[in-house]
Formats: structure tokens, sequence, C-alpha cells
């Protein structure tokens, strides 16, 4: 519309307490006059008070089909418990009318902390246990049915002894990995 102050469209808090590299990706459908006369911006905030802008209208803004977005936020929000992200639309002139915001598919993109390498973890849950014996003796009798049951693992954990093989000669310190650890 002609003549509006700004209007938000912001996200409840989103926990981002355990990601980084957070980004946010959408589709959207945008027109928005030159930043002379119409404003429109993306915002960020880890606390609800504070906005950090990462977008704004730089030109006149007149898409004519679904544009896919993405933007990194990771300076705001990564490792932060309470992000909230916000859609703004104005100041606006009182001349020339635009579609102004349309919005779609909306996701927040980070990643998760990975478990370290745990030697001897062969189901890879991220410890050394009784479940893991049976993953053990498939990583030393038979490598490719070991990738085929476990294929995001590595199946140099199996490698106990340290030398760079796995084999038989890990069983021993296998079993003293099982029982310092269960």
């Amino acid at each position: 519309a002609n003549s509006i102050p700004e209007y938000h469209l912001t996200t409840t808090a989103i926990n981002c307490s355990n990601l980084t590299n957070v980004s946010l990706k959408f589709w959207r459908w945008l027109g928005v006059e030159q930043p002379t006369y119409d404003h429109a911006y993306i915002r960020v905030s880890n606390n609800g008070t504070a906005w950090t802008t990462v977008w704004q209208n730089a030109a006149e803004v007149a898409d004519s089909s679904w544009q896919a977005q993405e933007y990194d936020l990771s300076a705001v929000a990564n490792n932060q418990a309470n992000v909230y992200v916000r859609w703004t639309m104005g100041t606006t002139d009182s001349s020339w009318t635009y579609c102004g915001w349309n919005l779609d598919d909306v996701e927040l993109w980070g990643l998760a902390p990975t478990l370290p390498e745990v030697l001897g973890d062969l189901n890879c849950d991220g410890v050394v246990n009784f479940d893991d014996i049976n993953p053990f003796v498939l990583a030393i009798s038979d490598a490719e049915g070991y990738f085929a049951a476990f294929p995001t693992c590595n199946i140099m954990r199996a490698d106990c002894n340290g030398d760079g093989y796995v084999d038989f000669d890990d069983i021993n310190p296998f079993v003293v990995l099982l029982s310092t650890n269960d």
C-alpha cells in the first residue's frame, strides 16, 4: 500500500543453539519500488530486540515468478537459542504500488555438531559397548558387509591396535576397549 510505516512478519523463536553455518532459505515473489521511495528488508535477531539487516532492496525489485533465496545468518544465529527472522515492508511513499513480500517454503539450515570418531565404536552411536560386538566382527570379517550395514561409519574405528589395518590383530585391543567402557 501507499504511505505505510514498517510492517513486519516475524517468526517465533527458533532454537539454533547447537547449529553453525546457519542460513535462511525461502522462495519469494517480491515487488518493491527503488529504495529512494519504498523499502523491503530481511532482518535477524538473537534476542527479539536488536535486529541485524541481512538484506534490503538496493534497487527496484519486480519479480515475475518465484525466486529461490538464501542468506547467511551465521554471524547472528550460530549457537543461539532464540533466533528470530523478520521480513519488513515499508516505509513506502504515496505514488507507485507494488505487490510487496510473498513468501513460501521458509527453512533455516545449519550444521549440527558431529560425534567424534571413537575407536571401537563400530555402530557409530558415540559409545563403545556390547552393541559394537557384531559390527566389529562384521568389520574384521566382511568389509563390504560392514559398509552396507553402516554406510556412514568409518571402518577404521575397528583398527583398535592402531596399525592401519582392520584384522584379527584388533580383537584383543577391542576387548580391552569393551571392558574399560562398559
